[in-house]
C-alpha cells in the first residue's frame, strides 16, 4: 500500500513538472506569435515596395524601423518570461508609466489603424513614478491593448474605441486602465479570466492575462476586470508608487 502511494506521489510530481514545462513553452509561443507575425507582414510589404517605381525610400525606411521595433519586442518578451520564472527578482528602477503607455501605442499604431480603432488617451500629467521592471510592465500594457483590439474585431454596430487612462488613485497608488467598446465579458466569468488556460479565443492558450496578473502582483499591485457583458470591458491595474522622502 505504501509503495502504491509512493508511486502515485512520484507520478504526480512528474506530471506537475511536465505541466510546468508545457506552461512555459505555451507562454513563449503565445507571447512571441504577435510580433513575429508583424515582422513577417512588414517583410512582405517591404518586398512589394521594393518592386515599385519610383522607389519610396521613406516608406521602406519606416517599415524597416517597425520591424526593428518588433524584433526588440520579441527580445523583451523572452527577458520578461525568463525573469518571471527566476527566483531572483530583476533590478527595478523608477519608472514613468505614461512613457510606457505612449511607447506601446506608438509601436501598435499600424495595428490599431488596420482594425479601424480610434484611440483616446487620458494620461495624468506628472504621474507619480513606480518602482518597476520596465519591460515587464510594458508587456502587461501591450497584452491588455492587444486583447482589447481582438475583442473589437467583430464589433460592427458601434465605433471601435480604445481608451487608455492613467491617474493617481491616492498618494500611494496609481491606476492604469484599458477600456474597449467591444461586446464585453460575461460578468459571471470575470473572476476566471485571469486563470491559466481560460480563453474565449479559438486559437488562444489563455495565458496572456495570467502572465499579466503574475507580473502585476510581483510589483505589489492588483489587476482586475470590469464589464457588464454588453458595453465593452475595462482592465485596470493598481500600482504602488515610490514613497516621497518627506511623506509622513
Amino acid at each position: 500500500m505504501a509503495l502504491r502511494e509512493a508511486v502515485i506521489t512520484l507520478e504526480g510530481e512528474r506530471d506537475n513538472k511536465l505541466m510546468n514545462i508545457e506552461v512555459v513553452t505555451a507562454s513563449i509561443a503565445h507571447e512571441v506569435r504577435q510580433p513575429l507575425a508583424a515582422i513577417a507582414a512588414n517583410g512582405g510589404a517591404t518586398l512589394q515596395f521594393l518592386q515599385r517605381v519610383p522607389l519610396d525610400l521613406g516608406r521602406v525606411r519606416e517599415i524597416l524601423n517597425q520591424m526593428m521595433d518588433d524584433c526588440h519586442h520579441v527580445s523583451e518578451v523572452f527577458d520578461t518570461i525568463r525573469a518571471l520564472f527566476r527566483r531572483v527578482d530583476q533590478k527595478r528602477e523608477p519608472t514613468v508609466v505614461n512613457e510606457i503607455v505612449l511607447d506601446v501605442l506608438q509601436s501598435m499604431r499600424e495595428e490599431l489603424k488596420d482594425h479601424g480603432i480610434t484611440t483616446e488617451t487620458e494620461l495624468a500629467p506628472e504621474l507619480q513614478r513606480v518602482n518597476g521592471h520596465r519591460n515587464q510592465l510594458r508587456q502587461v500594457i501591450f497584452n491588455l491593448i492587444h486583447n482589447a483590439i481582438e475583442s473589437m474585431d467583430n464589433t460592427m454596430d458601434r465605433r471601435r474605441v480604445l481608451r487608455v487612462i492613467t491617474k493617481s488613485q491616492d498618494s500611494d497608488t496609481i491606476i492604469v486602465a484599458v477600456e474597449d467598446s467591444g461586446p464585453g465579458i460575461n460578468p459571471m466569468g470575470l473572476d476566471n479570466v485571469f486563470n491559466p488556460f481560460i480563453t474565449t479565443k479559438p486559437d488562444g492558450m489563455g495565458l496572456g492575462l495570467a502572465i499579466c496578473r503574475m507580473i502585476v502582483e510581483r510589483h505589489d499591485g492588483k489587476l482586475s476586470a470590469l464589464s457588464d457583458g454588453k458595453n465593452g470591458a475595462r482592465f485596470q491595474l493598481v500600482l504602488p508608487v515610490i514613497a516621497q522622502p518627506n511623506a509622513r
